[in-house]
This record gives C-alpha cells, sequence and structure tokens, in this order.
C-alpha cells in the first residue's frame, strides 16, 4: 500500500485511540510514525528492483519486525513531544491548540498503543497489495502471507480512506459518531475487497501486481 494511504489509516488510528483530545495532536506522530516506519527497508530498491521485490517487507513486516518499528516509533513520538513546541503535530487530523492550553506529553503507554495500532494497520495494509512478500513468521518461516488483491496504489481504497477522514473532521465531535463513521468505512473497504477476491477466483480479474 502505499505511502499517503498508510498515513492517513495511522493518523485515523490516532484519533479514535486517543484518549483525551488535547493529546491527539501528538499522539497523531505515533501514529504516523508507526505507519511508515516499518517501510524502513525500502533503500533495498538501490540494490535492484529484483532484490527489492524478494526481500522488502520480510524483516519489518515480521512479529519481531513489527514489535521493534512500534517501539521505536513510540520511543521518538514520545521523545519529540516532550518539546512543548512539537505537541501541536497532527493539525491534518486535529485542530491546533490553543497557544495557551499546552498539555503535558502523554505518558508513553499511550504513544505504544498507537504506534502498534498503527503498525498493526500497516501491516493488514499490504497483505492485500500485490508487490513484496509477507512473511509474519520470520525468521522461523518463509510463509507469504500476501493476498495480492489490490495494487501497490488503490485508488478506490485511497479515496475511501481520504473521505473517511474528510467526514471525521467534518461531521465527527463524538466518540461513538467517529466509531459509526469508521465502520462505514471498514465495510466499504472490505466489501470491495470481497469483490476483488470472487472476481479472481472466478477469473474476471487477474491478481494484482505492480
Amino acid at each position: 500500500m502505499d505511502f499517503i494511504t498508510h498515513s492517513l489509516i495511522g493518523a485515523g488510528g490516532a484519533r479514535l485511540a486517543a484518549p483525551r483530545r488535547e493529546w491527539l495532536p501528538q499522539l497523531s506522530l505515533a501514529g504516523l510514525l508507526g505507519s511508515l516506519v516499518m517501510d524502513s527497508d525500502s533503500w533495498l530498491y538501490l540494490i535492484g528492483p529484483n532484490y527489492y521485490g524478494l526481500y522488502h517487507r520480510v524483516i519489518t513486516h515480521s512479529i519481531i519486525g513489527l514489535t521493534a518499528c512500534a517501539l521505536f516509533a513510540a520511543t521518538v513520538a514520545r521523545a519529540v513531544a516532550c518539546k512543548a513546541s512539537w505537541r501541536r503535530f497532527g493539525w491534518f487530523v486535529s485542530a491546533n491548540l490553543p497557544e495557551d492550553d499546552t498539555p503535558d506529553a502523554a505518558p508513553f503507554r499511550w504513544f505504544l498503543l498507537i504506534a502498534a495500532i498503527a503498525a498493526a494497520m500497516h501491516f493488514l495494509g499490504d497483505v492485500i497489495t500485490g508487490f513484496g512478500n509477507m512473511t509474519p513468521l520470520w525468521p522461523w518461516s518463509w510463509w507469504d502471507a500476501s493476498l495480492r488483491l489490490v495494487n501497490s496504489f488503490s485508488v478506490t481504497i485511497f479515496t475511501a480512506t481520504l473521505a473517511w477522514h474528510i467526514v471525521l473532521r467534518t461531521r465527527g465531535g463524538t466518540r461513538r459518531r467517529e466509531l459509526i463513521i469508521t465502520a462505514c468505512w471498514a465495510l466499504f473497504v472490505a466489501a470491495y475487497l470481497a469483490l476483488r477476491w470472487v472476481l479472481i477466483e472466478t477469473g474476471s480479474a487477474q491478481p494484482a501486481f505492480i
């Protein structure tokens, strides 16, 4: 899945999981980093496309790699949040706080929780895409969990995810309403993936590769 969609999903997870609204701007950084650090092995493409295709999403997308990425993202986000001027990060998911209302840095456990959620959502997003390998049990097994239902950039999923964020910003407000909006987004994406699965199984569409 592409970087923008990963980022939007990570930021959305932060919005839903943040226990206090005033912590959301700083916790959004944990969601963003948690959703992107797992692709830190993208430099493998410099060695060559074939090498990248074989080894991208192997170590970083394993259970071990996911845990390490979440810990790293949470640690960095918490360290940055300790600087008051950076606690306003996350303007794309919530309005900045008033100048005279800067909260203390949130406890580390919330940074870790949101980074872990974002990393898990990144993993699930990559499971459905069609480029690279998905080896969650590495180094014990090279079992590939890829479903290859959509391209690495899916216009449908990206558009739905962007719309989800816009509706959260304009029609959200209460936790219950945001959960309903999120459930509608998740059901739409699930229905689209199910349709892709049926089309591939019946031979009406080809597995997605880039």
